[in-house]
């Protein structure tokens, strides 16, 4: 068919001798270069991700299973292309030779383009340290992480309380903050907090006995744990907030993530989630709720959100439970402890 209607075509123009020596029509003018628009929204539903209490949360592990870890949780973000930033307990470092393979160990986390911040230096709780030594550990947390960020051109910009708890009174949840703020902090917020580090120190010391099974038994019931956490702060949003909202996601540096992380990632994929940095999940408008929570528990700023405005519309009791083998296995190590 296109043959022939090139073959009629060039019988016309023979046939047309006006067709040959008629100027080609003039080509229209290009359109004007159209300015950059607004940067593209963030598909929603979104998250970040952030890890605590690198180098190792829970248990101290041997060098050999601690490099593992670590190769293990940044193979799975690099292959998903996750942005991540990870808070560091610089206690967490040792001394001596330890201390200079541990900072190592860190530099692989900031060479796979992963921001640190600074989760205090020896983890203290807020709830019960006084003020003035909590700052003074907050300093002391900053010195490894600065270094190893300004490597990369990153400033040291981000902070998350240790066990999420932001200050006995609002007292002294405001002096800190204030802290905060004249040390160019920014407070990393967690809307999806789950127990993984529960989960890991059964896993973990499942491995340290070579007890496999268990450790196929945890790493299952911990997807669909995490599958029912999503589900339960999806519903929490919906009714706070009558829309989605760019989460943040709170996992820990263990063995357990290490194993199951790319499950993790493929769960939030298979419900829509886009994965986003925290600086762009900060920039949901949710964040600028009002907070005016402050006591001993530490809870999702969707608790404190709701708390602060009122009237109670979450069931929290509601929130998944702990299955009752790893229960048990994590209370029995709590005793032998």
């Amino acid at each position: 068919m296109v043959r022939a209607l090139l073959a009629c075509a060039l019988t016309l123009v023979a046939c047309n001798p006006a067709a040959t020596t008629a100027p080609p029509a003039p080509l229209p003018a290009p359109a004007p270069a159209k300015p950059p628009g607004p940067p593209r929204p963030v598909a929603l539903p979104a998250v970040a991700v952030t890890i605590d209490d690198l180098v190792v949360g829970g248990r101290d592990l041997p060098d050999e299973r601690l490099q593992e870890m670590t190769a293990g949780i940044l193979r799975h973000i690099t292959a998903g292309g996750v942005p991540v930033v990870a808070f560091v307990n610089s206690a967490k470092l040792g001394e001596g030779v330890q201390r200079q393979a541990r900072i190592r160990l860190l530099r692989q986390w900031t060479d796979a383009g992963v921001e640190l911040g600074n989760h205090t230096h020896a983890h203290p709780s807020l709830q019960d340290t006084p003020l003035a030594d909590y700052e003074a550990d907050v300093l002391r947390g900053e010195p490894e992480i600065r270094a190893l960020d300004a490597e990369h051109g990153w400033p040291l910009r981000y902070f998350r309380h240790p066990y999420l708890r932001t200050g006995p009174t609002l007292e002294v949840r405001d002096a800190f903050e204030q802290f905060l703020a004249e040390h160019h902090y920014t407070v990393a917020p967690v809307t999806i907090d789950n127990s993984d580090w529960l989960f890991n120190l059964v896993y973990s010391d499942a491995k340290s006995r070579g007890d496999t099974a268990l450790m196929a038994r945890v790493g299952v019931a911990f997807i669909t744990y995490m599958g029912e956490v999503l589900t339960f702060h999806e519903q929490a949003t919906d009714r706070l907030m009558g829309r989605p909202i760019r989460h943040i996601l709170l996992l820990h540096a263990n063995e357990l993530n290490a194993d199951h992380l790319d499950e993790v990632i493929a769960l939030y994929r298979e419900r829509g989630y886009s994965f986003i940095s925290l600086a762009d999940a900060l920039a949901d408008d949710a964040y600028q709720q009002p907070d005016r929570y402050a006591g001993p528990a530490g809870v999702s700023w969707l608790y404190r959100w709701e708390f602060t405005r009122g009237p109670k519309q979450i069931d929290w009791t509601a929130e998944p439970r702990i299955p009752e083998f790893v229960q048990t296995a994590y209370d029995a190590a709590q005793r032998a402890d």
